[in-house]
């Protein structure tokens, strides 16, 4: 296996815990999604990425495209307790 042959594993991997992750942070019949958990998440899977060798750009674009909103509250420095979700 090469290397882009790993490292195309490991996304795909880190693709699916980024789905649990958002899933477990969502509430009220998945119409909510707690951004503060889910930001306390995605800090501990950033770490455990960078032991793996993935850069953390590539978990925050495994998040961009699945939870564009986080993204942008994160990256803004304003984030609120719960905000709807946008499907």
């Amino acid at each position: 296996m090469s290397r882009d042959d790993f490292q195309d594993v490991l996304i795909n991997q880190y693709r699916d815990v980024v789905e649990e992750l958002v899933i477990e942070s969502e509430s009220v019949y998945r119409s909510q999604l707690d951004y503060e958990l889910l930001s306390s998440r995605v800090s501990n899977l950033i770490k455990a990425a960078k032991v793996d060798g993935l850069d953390e750009q590539v978990i925050w674009k495994i998040l961009e495209r699945r939870v564009p909103d986080f993204v942008q509250i994160m990256q803004s420095g304003t984030p609120s307790r719960r905000l709807k979700l946008v499907a």
